[in-house]
């Protein structure tokens, strides 16, 4: 098909920016459950549709961020000083990058956010570490919780060639686990992260091309918009 000038702007412009307000997702579990892969493999996902994104972790590189994992690698701090930490370096994150990013109607991606604090430092009421970060940083679209016994994740962490860290015992990651796995949240999707890399890729995926899809749909809801933002994903028209 021979696409006019005016079209192939409206096509460049629909991979660059489809998604109104941005898009953000965050990808989480214990150490050693596959994160960064597949939050790498999202980012990658991301490039072969055109879509601007961005990648990005917490802890942070920042001060703050190094700071927490000074703590990890040579004697935790207090609960109450590594979530004062905490706070101080998302707040950074999200005014610094996460917001904006999405102000620029980007898709964020994460390996950590907040959760992981409630998961690490709220064993007495995860809840409330939730509620704290919630009045200022940006809930996610999409929330994936990879799920893997600590024994996997410990065996991982060795095979990639590192010790592990203060957060990293049996006990820790048993109760960080079992936080993770209680979260109650609309837009959390929990998988399997002892599956196949490449099955626990598609799954992720798919709730990414269906959350993406609800979300330009509630902004752009003529058949026009519905079709263009179908197409995009990979999916057929769904209206005339």
């Amino acid at each position: 098909m021979l696409l006019t000038t005016r079209d192939s702007e409206l096509y460049r412009r629909a991979m660059i920016c489809p998604i109104p307000r941005g898009f953000l997702i965050a990808v989480e579990g214990i150490d050693g459950s596959g994160k960064t892969t597949q939050a790498e493999r999202l980012a990658r996902y991301c490039d072969e549709k055109r879509l601007t994104y961005i990648l990005s972790k917490e802890p942070t590189s920042g001060k703050y961020g190094q700071l927490i994992r000074n703590s990890a690698s040579r004697g935790r701090l207090s609960v109450d000083e590594e979530i004062d930490i905490l706070l101080k370096d998302r707040r950074e994150h999200v005014d610094q990058v996460i917001q904006p990013a999405l102000d620029q109607e980007k898709v964020v991606i994460l390996d950590r956010y907040y959760f992981s604090t409630a998961a690490y430092q709220g064993a007495a009421d995860p809840e409330i570490i939730l509620s704290r970060n919630e009045a200022f940083a940006p809930q996610p679209d999409l929330l994936v919780i990879l799920d893997v016994s600590p024994q996997t994740g410990l065996q991982r962490i060795r095979e990639r060639g590192d010790e592990p860290n203060k957060f990293e015992t049996l006990d820790s990651l048993e109760r960080a686990r079992a936080i993770f796995n209680q979260i109650d949240r609309p837009y959390k999707i929990g998988l399997n992260g002892e599956d196949l890399v490449d099955m626990i890729g598609s799954s992720i995926m798919y709730a990414f091309q269906r959350a993406a899809a609800e979300k330009i749909a509630k902004y752009d809801v003529s058949p026009s918009g519905v079709n263009r933002m179908r197409q995009l994903f990979g999916g057929s028209p769904i209206l005339a």
